[in-house]
């Protein structure tokens, strides 16, 4: 599964991207961007915090081995022991900086995928393959940059979402500091080139397939009301994000142990390994 916070942006999205809404026979009105990016910056905000327990129990699934010790079996195990020995509170852990990427990361997002969009479209590549597969790479581009800028933010929220968030923010930020000394403040980016690697797929595998998935469907109803295309833009944005996570999963592993890490013990050709021996090719799907 990849990040909540990745996937609520574009999820809750998808019901107003690229799309005719039919307000009443004979009338058609296409929303606005700023609308859609309005509508998108509510959701994520709405969505993180209603997934952000299910993140918390996650981050501690595919971190846990990096502390030593296993203990959670699965999501339904996760939630349980967390509430059992932590209080009900822990499940919120991060909330604070998931809310504080949910804006930024959704504004840069979509201008970026729009601007890029539309610029394809009144250029000369209009009718060409480029502007037809727009989606698959608009998406990553714009994803690129949305993940760079909040890069600090996330890994400030991974390590308060693992283990090392148990002991409360001081104990986080103390950890952090020492990093920063160590290593310098291009540490705060630590995790940015697996966050890529599965951000920018994902972006990329989620936009073409809901591209695609809507058009074939609004393709067979051409007199579509606004229920029916919710329904189509649900089935094709559900679709393509399940796809697109399951793919990008080993991905995210590898980022959240990048983030919980320190010195050596972070290097991303060491925690592939240890991962792969220690947990088999399934440990690069824990969380999905």
């Amino acid at each position: 599964m990849t990040d909540t916070s990745e996937l609520e942006i574009i999820e809750n999205s998808t019901p107003f991207q690229h799309e005719q809404i039919k307000i009443r026979p004979g009338t058609i009105n296409q929303a606005s961007s700023t609308e859609r990016m309005i509508s998108a910056c509510a959701g994520a905000l709405v969505t993180s915090t209603l997934m952000t327990p299910l993140d918390v129990v996650k981050t501690r699934l595919q971190s846990q081995e990096a502390h030593g010790y296993r203990h959670l079996n699965g999501t339904a195990d996760g939630l349980v022991k967390i509430v059992r020995n932590e209080g009900p509170l822990a499940l919120f852990r991060g909330l604070s900086a998931g809310l504080v990427m949910a804006i930024p990361s959704t504004v840069i997002y979509f201008v970026g995928y729009d601007y890029i969009r539309d610029q394809i479209k009144q250029s000369r590549f209009g009718d060409t393959a480029v502007h037809d597969y727009s989606p698959l790479w608009a998406g990553g581009v714009a994803r690129t940059f949305a993940a760079a800028f909040i890069s600090p933010i996330e890994l400030f929220r991974t390590r308060m979402q693992a283990i090392h968030g148990s002991q409360g923010v001081p104990d986080v930020w103390r950890g952090i500091k020492q990093m920063i000394q160590r290593e310098g403040l291009i540490s705060l980016w630590r995790g940015l080139v697996p966050t890529m690697l599965r951000d920018v797929p994902f972006s990329a595998f989620y936009w073409m397939g809901y591209e695609k998935i809507k058009h074939h469907l609004n393709s067979k109803n051409s007199n579509q009301d606004t229920l029916s295309n919710f329904q189509s833009s649900f089935i094709a944005g559900a679709s393509s994000g399940m796809f697109a996570a399951v793919v990008t999963t080993p991905f995210d592993v590898i980022k959240t142990q990048r983030q919980v890490n320190s010195g050596d013990d972070a290097r991303i050709s060491r925690l592939v390994r240890k991962t792969l021996l220690e947990e088999g090719y399934g440990g690069f799907f824990k969380g999905v």
